[in-house]
């Protein structure tokens, strides 16, 4: 789990503007197994559901909520592998 962590982590901050320190596998072949296994939009939308609350927890501006989910919205059809 810390590996994820840490991936996760790196993704996050490169995908949000930070440094670009993610070394992962891209977001089609990082997630293929999990399609396999019947990863799909329903997933996708909790996983984003979490994301929006915690920042709605953490009293994060309704502006920047709204720009980190569309960024988080564009990974959907790679994360999905879809075209």
């Amino acid at each position: 789990m810390q590996r994820q962590i840490a991936k996760q982590k790196a993704f996050l901050t490169m995908a949000f503007g930070g440094p670009n320190k993610y070394s992962g596998a891209n977001m089609r072949k990082g997630h293929a197994h999990l399609i396999e296994k019947g990863l799909n939009d329903s997933h996708f939308n909790l996983v984003a559901g979490h994301l929006q609350a915690t920042l709605e927890e953490l009293n994060v501006k309704d502006e920047l909520i709204y720009q980190v989910m569309d960024i988080a919205e564009s990974t959907r059809n790679d994360v999905l592998n879809k075209f």
